[in-house]
């Protein structure tokens, strides 16, 4: 076994470890199945997208019954899919990935349009309307632009929905810049140098690991809401960055560092706006990670998934 694979096989293990008790089992399963397929070990990935097909409760943000569907398209299976795509269409997902897996067997297969008629049946069924626009935290958003790559690498003209999705891209970067022009205009006080320049130039949020999120809530509960967790962080997280226009980063974040900033500052540890006061500075002394990751890069979170199947996901946050 290459390196490489060694390595698949230990990210799938782990997923499938935590599955366990995640409150989102069928994803990390997902996510495990294609470990073990990069990895050639078959057998076992067609164990885990099936325990992922029986878990699915269709509340996202990966599907189980999509990953099931892809799996049997990719591997020449496609008479034992069919029982189960006519299931899809009497009774639709509300997970925009379980279309975009379906298409994506399609699509892998040279069956092109097919897997584009899946992606307008998911269409229909998760965009309520063409006169509201989505933003990207909304769960058509990321169908609707993996439909409008597939219809263009197709060679087929915009339609309706293609230009319903362009509208609202275009309005999503609207909002993003009179939210940042008013952030400027209400803090301008604060942000200015000694020689009246405007010095800020990175929107910065700490990056915490799911350990030392762990750590910091033993130690300084303060700094959370109560009943914060990992995966809420993760989705904050994903909604505040996704509404900053230009700057956006994540600081790499430890309880021992931002301890030792309060020290250094002046500060009281206990003070709940510490940690963001840390990340500020860190990030202005160019101590940062650019935001948001490539979809097919490492998830941000430090999960060891893509992030368009982790953090990225379609309705993650």
């Amino acid at each position: 076994m290459t390196d490489s694979a060694k390595l698949h096989v230990q990210y799938a293990e782990a997923l499938e470890e935590d599955a366990a008790g995640s409150e989102s089992p069928c994803s990390e399963l997902v996510e495990a199945s294609e470990h073990w397929h990069k990895a050639d070990e078959h057998e076992r990935e067609l164990a885990a997208v099936t325990r992922a097909l029986e878990l699915d409760d269709d509340s996202g943000p990966l599907s189980g019954r999509g990953a099931y569907l892809a799996y049997l398209l990719t591997h020449g299976r496609a008479d034992e899919a069919a029982p189960l795509l006519d299931e899809l269409r009497r009774n639709p997902s509300k997970v925009a990935m379980t279309y975009m897996d379906v298409h994506f067997g399609y699509s892998t297969t040279g069956d092109v349009f097919e897997g584009l008629r899946w992606l307008n049946a998911g269409a229909n069924h998760l965009i309520p309307s063409l006169d509201e626009p989505l933003s990207p935290a909304d769960p058509g958003y990321d169908l609707l632009l993996e439909r409008r790559h597939a219809r263009s690498e197709a060679g087929l003209p915009a339609d309706a929905m293609d230009e319903f999705f362009d509208k609202c891209a275009e309005h999503g970067e609207e909002l993003a810049s009179q939210l940042q022009g008013r952030r400027g205009e209400d803090d301008i006080a604060d942000l200015v140098d000694e020689d009246g320049n405007l010095s800020l130039t990175r929107y910065a949020v700490p990056l915490w690991t799911a350990e030392e999120f762990a750590l910091s809530k033993r130690r300084h509960p303060e700094w959370w809401e109560e009943g914060t967790t990992h995966d809420d962080y993760r989705r904050g997280v994903q909604r505040e960055l996704g509404e900053v226009a230009t700057g956006a980063c994540l600081v790499p974040t430890t309880v021992a560092a931002v301890e030792e900033f309060a020290e250094a500052v002046g500060h009281r540890s206990d003070d709940p706006e510490i940690p963001a006061d840390y990340a500020f500075e860190e990030a202005h002394a160019s101590r940062y990670l650019p935001w948001p990751p490539g979809r097919n890069d490492a998830c941000w979170c430090g999960s060891g998934r893509k992030y368009k199947k982790c953090c990225g996901a379609p309705g993650f946050a």
